[in-house]
């Protein structure tokens, strides 16, 4: 009747797994019902489960006095969507209802000994425990009731004033005890869908499929999520459509924006039309990873269409706008002191908190770009860059509380930023530059970051310790203008063509460069060749000349004498290595 899908009832209070072998399917206390509820309150016949209009199920109101909330809201009738979870309170009873190919694999994960509770106010996670030990915790310690609280497993919950109302009899007198000063790690699947799909979120980097996607309520009275807060806009799966397909939320407006069913921020606009690439950059802290984006974000849409005719866009102009600011400083800027970038801090301005496996976490905003064929417009892709705090990269910085660059393990392609003034050796081979860049002191660990992040993509993706990455890494040692000399006048080839991007020029580039390094910093080129497969090495200077020193001991470019030095080249080539329709390389010279 139902194909390969099969639909399965949990009674979330009993570990009673149900399945559902006939429609209808009636869910009640009384007699005769396909599901019988049992030991608690509840009406005779609360629900049905029919068929629904689309791949689905359609579950109806029974009873007209006490309807069943579904995900925390009553209806009469509402579509059920399989690989959903949705949670139904019908009386006393807890239930989940799922329908899918693969239950097994999902009732595996689901730990009905483990539940934990979210407050959205206080961004509070609490847990692991029984249901009634956790309602009687936040009930002493004065929880918000429109607290969520969920079994280990489950992506959707209950709200905390539901439970309290269903175990009011058996938690007892009221004890008064001061709210937790720590809160418990959460599992990793806490109020999450299975961390497995097609698609990527560009803000928390989990995988979900299309139909995991929530919908976003426009009406004022759908203000209030249970997991954001009540400040913003109630998350949903849709279950109505209008003519034009757009999702209707519970008031019957038409959604337009959507957002990830992980950390339920706002997708970016045609997040479904595109296939999204994430680039990450990595570096030691003052290593010029923002100016390096800056000037990318100017350089690489000019070497895109006129080399090979290839439009850069914005994709969400809303969610670039901190980096949209940081280039109009930049290049608009008419003294040093006015093109000083501000140092990424960590859970500073480049950073939001979202939730992310349980609890709220500060994670790196996207920076999310459109690329298209001029020639062809189904030659498309989105890239999506972020600006790290350089000391999320330092060993030990990366944890459940503190996950910001954990992005490196659902990146399409790495960027390695290394600093030459941060590297003693370096400096000694380059003495008597008049860069003020010397007056910086050292702490030469970035050999330490390649080792760190090899271990974290490792970890992450549960590769073996001696097998490579097989994504594109580039290494890239910046500020060139204060070592280029080292090689000769006019060291570099530019590998820039008509159509296509010369790689015997990159491979020329890289193979002098990582000569260079390999004399002077053997162990950078050791640990970068363990990381991937696939390296490539690139100089680049992101200003073109020395920086100015300027007020309480910052460095800044000169605006009057910015002129970039291959910047866009490491992009393009990761580019040619990803999508080569659009950034096709001399075939005879691909590596």
């Amino acid at each position: 009747m139902f194909g390969k899908k099969q639909w399965i009832v949990l009674h979330c209070q009993t570990g009673k797994w149900t399945f559902v072998n006939k429609l209808p399917f009636e869910i009640g206390s009384g007699e005769g019902v396909d599901l019988r509820l049992n030991g608690i309150a509840g009406p005779e016949k609360s629900c049905v489960l029919v068929q629904g209009q689309g791949r689905g199920l359609r579950l109806v109101r029974l009873d007209p006095a006490s309807p069943p909330l579904v995900n925390g809201l009553p209806g009469e009738a509402i579509e059920l969507e399989p690989d959903q979870d949705y949670s139904v309170q019908a009386g006393g009873h807890f239930l989940v209802i799922r329908g899918g190919g693969k239950l097994d694999r999902w009732r595996k994960q689901i730990g009905l000994e483990e539940w934990f509770l979210y407050e959205p106010e206080s961004q509070v996670v609490e847990g692991p425990a029984s249901l009634l030990e956790l309602c009687r915790t936040a009930r002493e310690q004065g929880r918000s009731l429109g607290s969520a609280v969920a079994p280990r497993g489950l992506s959707v919950g209950f709200y905390l004033h539901q439970a309290l109302e269903v175990l009011g009899p058996e938690l007892g007198a009221l004890t008064i005890v001061p709210p937790s000063a720590g809160v418990a790690a959460p599992h990793e699947d806490l109020l999450a869908p299975n961390d497995q799909g097609s698609l990527t979120c560009p803000v928390c980097w989990r995988r979900f499929d299309e139909g995991d996607i929530m919908h976003i309520a426009v009406h004022d009275s759908l203000n209030g999520d249970p997991i954001l807060g009540p400040e913003r806009a109630l998350r949903f799966h849709a279950t109505r459509f209008n003519h034009r397909g757009q999702a209707l939320d519970a008031m019957g407006l038409p959604c337009t924006d959507i957002a990830c069913p992980h950390c339920r921020r706002e997708l970016p606009p045609g997040f479904l039309d595109t296939k999204h690439y994430i680039f990450s950059i990595v570096g030691d802290q003052s290593s010029g990873k923002s100016y390096y984006l800056s000037v990318l974000a100017r350089m690489l849409p000019i070497s895109l269409y006129k080399h090979f005719g290839v439009v850069f866009q914005d994709a969400d102009p809303a969610g670039n706008a901190m980096l949209n600011s940081m280039k109009k400083a930049l290049f608009s800027a008419s003294s040093p002191e006015q093109a000083r970038l501000i140092k990424t801090q960590l859970d500073g301005a480049m950073y939001e908190r979202v939730p992310y496996y349980g609890r709220i976490a500060p994670l790196p905003k996207p920076f999310v770009f459109f690329m298209a064929s001029s020639a062809d417009a189904a030659r498309k892709c989105s890239i999506i860059f972020y600006d790290n705090a350089g000391e999320h990269f330092q060993p030990g910085r990366d944890s459940v509380t503190s996950p910001g660059a954990q992005h490196v393990a659902a990146s399409e392609g790495l960027f390695f930023l290394f600093d030459p003034f941060n590297n003693p050796e370096f400096r000694d081979r380059i003495a008597g530059h008049p860069d003020p860049q010397f007056e910086k002191p050292v702490d030469a660990q970035q050999d330490i970051i390649l080792s760190e992040l090899k271990i974290r993509i490792k970890r992450l993706l549960r590769l073996d310790i001696a097998e490579k990455h097989s994504k594109p890494l580039a290494v890239i040692i910046g500020k060139c203008d204060a070592w280029m000399h080292l090689l000769g006048p006019t060291p570099f080839r530019d590998p820039l063509a008509r159509g296509h991007l010369d790689m015997e020029a990159v491979l020329y580039n890289s193979s002098i460069v990582r000569a260079l390094m390999l004399d002077i910093c053997p162990t950078v080129v050791a640990n970068a060749e363990s990381v991937s497969s696939r390296i490539m090495y690139f100089p680049l200077s992101s200003f073109g000349h020395s920086p100015v020193k300027i007020g309480g001991g910052y460095y800044a470019p000169d605006p009057q004498r910015l002129a970039p030095v291959l910047v866009e080249i490491p992009t393009l080539w990761a580019l040619s290595q990803i999508v080569p329709e659009l950034v096709p390389s001399h075939e005879t010279a691909a590596p």
